[in-house]
């Protein structure tokens, strides 16, 4: 069953594609960058489809032998997806926040692939934590994240809605323990997005794993079961 089949995951993708911004979290090992993965191979190996993505490579490497494996039975196909992913910066992660911002401040207006469809942000938290955890007051944390939201998170997210393309943003996950459970490093930041939250998590000693839909406000409107095999993620 390849990830484009309708009767497994492709269902899931056109239900998160209600929104044009979709933000994914998990702990390590929960198939987040799969599932971004599988939700752009899918949409664009359709019929006839010619879409493009935009893959920021802002600290995690793109997953190429993982697109690969979904498509080992389908080599043309795996072949033509891989030309119509653009991946920045083209060769490696960035280095530092401070190359992450600097490049993110431009995507609100920089000239992107034609017929760009998606755009992705492997990860989005990652080197944004660490600049936040350098700062030796609250002030000048504030002064990152507010900066990081006005200056470059939205413009963004208000192209994306222009030109309907679709904002995916895997986040890490830190443990709360008010909530007693994970939820994304900067939740209250990234909540004043209007996002369906992907929710991944791997309860002990178990091969399947959980996945919560949530709305804006963090309401769980769907829990689905799942594992990842080599074509991908399968629910179950």
């Amino acid at each position: 069953m390849e990830p484009s089949d309708p009767s497994n995951i492709s269902s899931l993708f056109d239900l998160l594609k209600e929104r044009r911004i979709i933000s994914v979290s998990g702990e390590s090992s929960t198939g987040k960058t799969t599932l971004a993965l599988q939700m752009v191979a899918s949409s664009m190996n359709c019929e006839g489809a010619e879409d493009h993505c935009v893959w920021i490579q802002a600290s995690e490497q793109f997953p190429k032998k993982r697109l690969h494996t979904f498509f080992k039975n389908s080599p043309g196909v795996f072949d033509n997806l891989v030309k119509k992913i653009f991946l920045y910066p083209v060769t490696s992660p960035f280095l530092s926040y401070e190359d992450q911002s600097t490049f993110l401040a431009t995507l609100g207006s920089v000239i992107l692939p034609f017929n760009t469809k998606f755009l992705v942000i492997d990860n989005i938290s990652h080197h944004l934590r660490f600049a936040a955890s350098s700062c030796s007051n609250f002030k000048q944390k504030k002064a990152i994240l507010d900066e990081f939201f006005s200056s470059q998170l939205f413009p963004l997210i208000m192209r994306c809605l222009r030109e309907e393309i679709f904002l995916i943003l895997i986040h890490e996950v830190s443990f709360s323990p008010a909530l007693g459970k994970n939820q994304p490093f900067f939740n209250k930041l990234y909540s004043r997005i209007n996002s369906v939250n992907v929710c991944l998590s791997k309860p002990f000693n178990t091969k399947t794993k959980r996945m919560e839909l949530l709305s804006r406000n963090k309401q769980i409107t769907s829990e689905l079961k799942y594992e990842i095999l080599d074509r991908g993620i399968s629910l179950v």
